[in-house]
């Protein structure tokens, strides 16, 4: 009798260890060291609101973006989209081009301060954090002919972007509270030589995030 009190008492002592593990070792699969790292699929749309003092016009844009529904098992990324899957908005980005549009590569640059996204727990974003954020788009590529949005009969072009440059989270509040990282983009920018005012596009967009040593350091 003493001796299975004893066992009893072992197998007891072994197992709630071990739930604990289990039960740290599940809520730890949920989480990332950092650099914190996220991938968000954007679509935006904007148009034409300013210019700058040279007469370059600014384009205003916005969207949501959606934690993509699937990743599969060759890397590549499912397009589906689900409306309960939004994590953030893109919210005023200031857009800005150099050159001409019938350059093989046109630059393009968020101004900084305007490229703002808000998280559920009040953690926000904004560009550019001293690392500008900017792009381009290389039309010696040529369109995008498989693009869903590729519609040369009413002048919808889309053309590859590819760019990165530098965020903050200038709230204070969430889980990424007071980091600092960047966001890089290889997407479709879709122009609309009906009307060059507007503009729409999607990228899939990896957002790094880490807590900074020294956060007064950070522009």
């Amino acid at each position: 009798m003493l001796n299975k009190k004893i066992s009893y008492l072992v197998k007891t002592l072994i197992f709630i260890p071990l739930l604990g593990f289990s039960v740290l070792h599940a809520a730890n699969k949920k989480k990332q060291v950092e650099p914190i790292e996220l991938l968000i699929d954007f679509k935006i749309s904007g148009k034409a609101t300013s210019a700058t003092p040279s007469g370059i016009p600014i384009f205003t844009v916005s969207g949501p973006g959606y934690a993509p529904k699937k990743i599969f098992r060759s890397g590549e990324i499912s397009d589906k989209i689900k409306k309960h899957r939004k994590v953030t908005t893109l919210q005023g980005a200031q857009i800005t081009f150099s050159g001409t549009p019938a350059d093989p590569i046109v630059n393009f640059t968020c101004l900084p301060g305007s490229c703002t996204m808000a998280f559920a727990g009040g953690s926000v974003l904004t560009s550019d954090a001293g690392v500008p954020l900017t792009g381009r788009a290389i039309n010696f590529w040529g369109p995008v002919i498989n693009s869903p949005d590729f519609d040369p009969e009413q002048g919808i072009i889309p053309i590859r972007i590819l760019g990165c440059g530098g965020l903050k989270e200038i709230a204070g509040k969430g889980k990424y509270a007071g980091m600092v990282g960047s966001i890089c983009f290889n997407g479709v920018l879709n122009f609309d030589q009906a009307n060059p005012s507007v503009l729409t596009g999607s990228s899939k967009c990896t957002i790094t995030l880490h807590t900074p040593a020294d956060p007064s350091s950070i522009p």
